[in-house]
Protein backbone atom coordinates (compact mmCIF):
# COMPACT_ATOMS: atom_id res chain seq x y z
CA UNK A 1 0.00 0.00 0.00
CA UNK A 2 1.20 3.42 -0.89
CA UNK A 3 2.22 5.74 2.07
CA UNK A 4 2.34 8.83 -0.63
CA UNK A 5 -0.66 11.59 0.34
CA UNK A 6 -1.31 13.80 -2.20
CA UNK A 7 -0.90 17.51 -0.72
CA UNK A 8 -2.31 19.27 -3.85
CA UNK A 9 -1.31 20.49 -7.44
CA UNK A 10 -0.88 24.24 -8.64
CA UNK A 11 -1.42 25.05 -12.37
CA UNK A 12 1.76 26.34 -12.76
CA UNK A 13 2.29 29.21 -15.88
CA UNK A 14 -0.87 28.05 -17.31
CA UNK A 15 -3.17 30.03 -20.02
CA UNK A 16 -6.33 30.10 -18.90
CA UNK A 17 -8.97 30.11 -21.96
CA UNK A 18 -12.70 30.73 -20.83
CA UNK A 19 -15.31 29.54 -22.78
CA UNK A 20 -18.92 31.63 -22.71
CA UNK A 21 -22.15 31.04 -24.87
CA UNK A 22 -24.73 33.69 -25.09
CA UNK A 23 -27.94 31.71 -24.61
CA UNK A 24 -30.58 32.65 -27.48
CA UNK A 25 -28.04 34.71 -29.23
CA UNK A 26 -29.76 34.41 -32.48
CA UNK A 27 -32.00 37.74 -32.10
CA UNK A 28 -28.31 39.54 -30.85
CA UNK A 29 -26.99 38.27 -34.47
CA UNK A 30 -29.45 39.00 -36.62
CA UNK A 31 -28.54 42.60 -35.08
CA UNK A 32 -25.14 43.05 -35.73
CA UNK A 33 -25.18 41.09 -38.47
CA UNK A 34 -27.22 44.12 -40.20
CA UNK A 35 -24.88 46.61 -38.21
CA UNK A 36 -21.82 45.21 -39.58
CA UNK A 37 -22.92 44.94 -43.11
CA UNK A 38 -23.72 49.09 -43.00
CA UNK A 39 -20.34 49.19 -41.22
CA UNK A 40 -18.62 47.42 -43.80
CA UNK A 41 -20.26 49.16 -46.60
CA UNK A 42 -18.71 52.69 -45.47
CA UNK A 43 -15.52 51.22 -44.61
CA UNK A 44 -12.43 50.08 -46.35
CA UNK A 45 -11.00 48.55 -43.36
CA UNK A 46 -7.66 48.16 -41.68
CA UNK A 47 -4.30 45.59 -42.53
CA UNK A 48 -3.64 43.57 -39.40
CA UNK A 49 -3.65 39.91 -39.06
CA UNK A 50 -6.04 39.52 -41.77
CA UNK A 51 -5.65 38.20 -44.56
CA UNK A 52 -7.83 38.48 -47.61
CA UNK A 53 -10.65 39.34 -44.69
CA UNK A 54 -12.05 42.88 -43.76
CA UNK A 55 -10.99 44.45 -40.28
CA UNK A 56 -12.82 47.16 -39.30
CA UNK A 57 -11.23 50.43 -37.15
CA UNK A 58 -10.53 49.38 -33.38
CA UNK A 59 -13.33 51.65 -32.10
CA UNK A 60 -16.52 48.87 -31.49
CA UNK A 61 -16.55 50.08 -27.42
CA UNK A 62 -16.95 53.93 -28.51
CA UNK A 63 -19.87 52.70 -31.03
CA UNK A 64 -23.47 53.56 -30.79
CA UNK A 65 -25.12 50.42 -32.13
CA UNK A 66 -27.85 49.00 -30.26
CA UNK A 67 -26.04 45.25 -31.01
CA UNK A 68 -23.04 46.81 -30.56
CA UNK A 69 -24.09 48.17 -26.67
CA UNK A 70 -25.77 44.97 -25.99
CA UNK A 71 -22.95 42.77 -27.07
CA UNK A 72 -20.34 45.38 -24.96
CA UNK A 73 -22.26 44.76 -21.87
CA UNK A 74 -21.88 40.99 -22.39
CA UNK A 75 -18.22 41.28 -23.00
CA UNK A 76 -17.30 43.26 -20.10
CA UNK A 77 -19.52 40.82 -17.90
CA UNK A 78 -17.00 38.09 -19.49
CA UNK A 79 -13.86 40.29 -18.98
CA UNK A 80 -14.99 40.37 -14.99
CA UNK A 81 -15.81 36.52 -14.59
CA UNK A 82 -12.45 35.38 -16.70
CA UNK A 83 -10.24 38.02 -13.94
CA UNK A 84 -12.47 36.70 -10.87
CA UNK A 85 -11.28 32.83 -12.22
CA UNK A 86 -7.68 33.81 -11.93
CA UNK A 87 -8.05 36.38 -9.13
CA UNK A 88 -10.85 35.57 -6.96
CA UNK A 89 -9.59 38.74 -4.62
CA UNK A 90 -9.28 41.05 -7.65
CA UNK A 91 -10.71 44.63 -6.03
CA UNK A 92 -12.06 45.65 -9.25
CA UNK A 93 -13.53 49.44 -7.89
CA UNK A 94 -9.66 50.24 -7.44
CA UNK A 95 -9.28 50.04 -11.11
CA UNK A 96 -10.90 51.15 -14.54
CA UNK A 97 -11.19 48.78 -17.69
CA UNK A 98 -9.68 49.95 -20.83
CA UNK A 99 -10.47 48.39 -24.10
CA UNK A 100 -10.81 48.31 -27.76
CA UNK A 101 -12.52 45.82 -30.22
CA UNK A 102 -12.89 45.42 -33.79
CA UNK A 103 -14.61 43.49 -36.78
CA UNK A 104 -13.23 40.40 -38.91
CA UNK A 105 -14.97 39.64 -41.52
CA UNK A 106 -13.18 36.71 -43.03
CA UNK A 107 -14.65 35.53 -46.60
CA UNK A 108 -13.52 32.62 -49.22
CA UNK A 109 -9.73 31.81 -48.33
CA UNK A 110 -9.82 34.39 -45.85
CA UNK A 111 -7.35 34.17 -42.36
CA UNK A 112 -6.18 35.92 -39.86
CA UNK A 113 -2.13 34.95 -39.74
CA UNK A 114 -0.39 34.04 -36.34
CA UNK A 115 -0.11 36.73 -34.09
CA UNK A 116 -0.55 38.45 -30.28
CA UNK A 117 -1.92 41.35 -28.57
CA UNK A 118 0.96 43.16 -26.87
CA UNK A 119 -0.21 45.79 -24.16
CA UNK A 120 -3.16 44.34 -22.98
CA UNK A 121 -4.32 41.75 -19.99
CA UNK A 122 -6.97 39.99 -21.86
CA UNK A 123 -7.88 39.21 -25.54
CA UNK A 124 -11.22 37.38 -26.87
CA UNK A 125 -13.56 37.02 -29.78
CA UNK A 126 -17.17 36.23 -30.09
CA UNK A 127 -18.36 34.91 -32.79
CA UNK A 128 -21.17 36.29 -34.93
CA UNK A 129 -21.76 33.90 -37.70
CA UNK A 130 -19.90 31.05 -38.34
CA UNK A 131 -20.65 28.52 -41.34
CA UNK A 132 -22.74 25.80 -40.51
CA UNK A 133 -21.27 22.91 -42.42
CA UNK A 134 -17.55 23.41 -42.38
CA UNK A 135 -15.27 21.21 -43.25
CA UNK A 136 -12.35 20.02 -41.54
CA UNK A 137 -10.39 23.02 -40.18
CA UNK A 138 -11.89 25.56 -42.16
CA UNK A 139 -12.72 28.58 -39.76
CA UNK A 140 -10.93 26.60 -36.53
CA UNK A 141 -9.18 29.26 -33.89
CA UNK A 142 -5.48 27.44 -33.01
CA UNK A 143 -3.54 28.68 -30.08
CA UNK A 144 0.32 28.26 -29.44
CA UNK A 145 2.11 27.39 -26.49
CA UNK A 146 4.63 30.10 -25.33
CA UNK A 147 6.37 27.87 -23.50
CA UNK A 148 9.85 26.65 -24.92
CA UNK A 149 11.03 23.19 -24.69
CA UNK A 150 8.06 21.56 -23.50
CA UNK A 151 7.40 18.85 -26.35
CA UNK A 152 11.07 17.49 -25.88
CA UNK A 153 10.01 14.53 -23.51
CA UNK A 154 6.25 15.40 -23.03
CA UNK A 155 3.57 13.06 -21.29
CA UNK A 156 1.45 11.50 -24.38
CA UNK A 157 -2.21 12.83 -23.93
CA UNK A 158 -1.49 15.24 -21.12
CA UNK A 159 -2.68 18.59 -22.19
CA UNK A 160 -0.23 20.44 -20.17
CA UNK A 161 2.40 19.48 -22.60
CA UNK A 162 0.66 19.81 -25.74
CA UNK A 163 2.28 22.74 -28.04
CA UNK A 164 -0.79 23.58 -29.18
CA UNK A 165 -4.66 23.46 -29.35
CA UNK A 166 -7.48 24.01 -31.74
CA UNK A 167 -11.37 25.41 -31.31
CA UNK A 168 -14.05 25.13 -33.74
CA UNK A 169 -16.12 28.16 -32.86
CA UNK A 170 -19.85 28.73 -33.34
CA UNK A 171 -22.48 31.46 -33.55
CA UNK A 172 -22.70 32.75 -30.19
CA UNK A 173 -19.81 31.10 -28.49
CA UNK A 174 -17.23 34.02 -27.10
CA UNK A 175 -13.67 33.52 -25.91
CA UNK A 176 -11.59 34.96 -23.46
CA UNK A 177 -7.18 34.18 -23.50
CA UNK A 178 -4.19 35.84 -22.39
CA UNK A 179 -3.09 38.38 -24.94
CA UNK A 180 0.21 36.83 -24.59
CA UNK A 181 -0.96 33.83 -26.05
CA UNK A 182 -0.15 33.22 -30.16
CA UNK A 183 -3.29 32.54 -31.95
CA UNK A 184 -4.38 32.56 -36.12
CA UNK A 185 -7.20 31.56 -37.72
CA UNK A 186 -7.04 28.57 -39.93
CA UNK A 187 -8.80 29.62 -44.34
CA UNK A 188 -12.35 30.01 -44.73
CA UNK A 189 -13.15 27.23 -46.96
CA UNK A 190 -16.66 28.14 -47.03
CA UNK A 191 -18.60 30.05 -49.22
CA UNK A 192 -20.03 31.82 -46.34
CA UNK A 193 -18.59 34.66 -44.45
CA UNK A 194 -16.88 33.61 -41.08
CA UNK A 195 -17.91 37.28 -38.76
CA UNK A 196 -16.22 37.50 -35.58
CA UNK A 197 -16.08 40.61 -32.92
CA UNK A 198 -12.45 40.29 -31.56
CA UNK A 199 -11.31 42.58 -28.70
CA UNK A 200 -8.25 43.77 -26.17
CA UNK A 201 -8.55 44.76 -22.39
CA UNK A 202 -6.81 45.47 -19.50
CA UNK A 203 -6.98 47.25 -15.92
CA UNK A 204 -5.34 50.55 -15.30
CA UNK A 205 -5.02 51.28 -11.77
CA UNK A 206 -8.00 54.37 -10.27
CA UNK A 207 -6.03 57.42 -9.04
CA UNK A 208 -7.51 58.68 -6.05
CA UNK A 209 -6.63 62.15 -4.78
Amino acid sequence: MSTLKLQGMQPLFYSPLTVFEIESAQALNSQLLSEIGTLHEGSSGMARSNWRGWHSDDDFFMRSEPGFQALRKHIVEAIQLATKNVSPGFDFPLYSLQAEGWVNVLGLGGLNTPHDHPNWTWSGSYYVSVPEGDKDLSGSIEFFDTRTNVRTLAVDGAACFASKFIMKPKAGMLLIFPSYLRHWVYPNESEEDRISIAFNARFAKTVRS
